[in-house]
Parts: C-alpha cells; structure tokens; sequence
C-alpha cells in the first residue's frame, strides 16, 4: 500500500491441497513479499492460482529489473544478492534459500523465469 504497488489475483475456484499449510504459507508469503520489495511504486504484481491437469500453480509476477539467465539458481543460495540494487532493499538473503528448502522437503518445484519485459515470475508447482 505504502508503495503504491497493485496486486491483481486470478484465483481458481475449489482448488484444495495437501500438505503442511505452515510450510506452504511461509512459501507463498515469501514470495509475494520478495515480488513487493522489489517492485516500484506505481507498478503491477499478479498472483494467480489454478489447478492444470494434475498440478496444482501459483505464481507470482511482478514487474522489476530482469535477473540475469545465469544467476537464477543462484538466487535461492543463501546470503546471494544478484546486484547491488536488490541489496538495498534489506535482508539477508535468506528468503528464497528458505523458500526452496521448504519447498524441496514438500516435493513442491519453485523457479523463476524472465519474460520479454520487465516480467519476473516465480511459480511453484505442487
């Protein structure tokens, strides 16, 4: 709110999970906080949710500096910063590396692409 950065959803319906809802939380508010710090004021974040096949996909968007092809699985490294813009905005850089561990103990799949723009996406695939 602070920043002025606009949050759109495109949630399915009836989607129901298993699995431990602590650890999908803390993933999915992980995510979204990392989206909102680094998105500038004024910009646009997407969070959709939807079932395809057998997967359950949340996604997060968000519009920001483009990370680099060969330091996006550096980036869930702990302590990485991918440059010294996103080490303003604080932290440790322990987030993602947290993320993914949870993520790997609940056989749930997270990466994050690039897309022509300024698209960043993160996407867990349950």
């Amino acid at each position: 709110y602070e920043k002025g950065v606009i949050i759109d959803s495109n949630i399915d319906e009836n989607i129901m999970l298993k699995g431990n809802k602590e650890d999908i939380q803390h993933i999915v508010s992980t995510l979204t906080d990392n989206a909102i710090k680094h998105t500038e004021s004024q910009k646009k974040i997407v969070v959709t949710l939807k079932k395809e096949k057998n997967e359950i996909i949340f996604e997060v968007k968000n519009m920001g500096d483009p990370i680099p092809e060969e330091e996006r699985e550096k980036i869930f490294e702990r302590f990485y910063r991918s440059d010294a813009s996103r080490s303003k905005q604080g932290g440790y850089g322990l987030g993602l590396a947290i993320a993914k561990s949870i993520a790997d103990q609940n056989n749930i799949k997270i990466q994050v692409q690039t897309e022509p723009g300024e698209w960043i996406s993160f996407n867990l695939t349950l």
